[in-house]
């Protein structure tokens, strides 16, 4: 099993990965579903990082991003659009939307 310096690393790529689909998504380079092809097929990832979020739960994820933002900076400040997702309930999979829908 990981141990805690491990899993810190692990978090910041995938957060880092995250945070620039939702900046894609924002500047209008491709929908969330593209994004998430796009990474599967180019990056070799089992799941695209908005698919991966919204499993996770994106209150979830909200929360992991305000604890690196707190320790690592601003590269990591949740982006508006993931805290307005939250605010409006679309929190994933188990809420049926998220970024994708269910």
């Amino acid at each position: 099993m990981a141990d805690d310096k491990e899993l810190e690393l692990l978090d910041r790529f995938r957060y880092a990965v995250l945070l620039e689909a939702v900046r894609c998504l924002d500047e209008g380079i491709s929908s969330a579903r593209e994004i998430d092809i796009a990474m599967r097929a180019g990056a070799g990832l089992p799941e695209g990082p908005l698919a991966a979020a919204d499993k996770t739960g994106l209150d979830v994820v909200l929360g992991r991003l305000e604890e690196l933002e707190s320790r690592w900076g601003e590269r990591f400040a949740p982006p508006r659009r993931l805290r307005e997702l939250v605010q409006a309930g679309r929190t994933g999979v188990q809420a049926g939307r998220g970024f994708l829908e269910y």
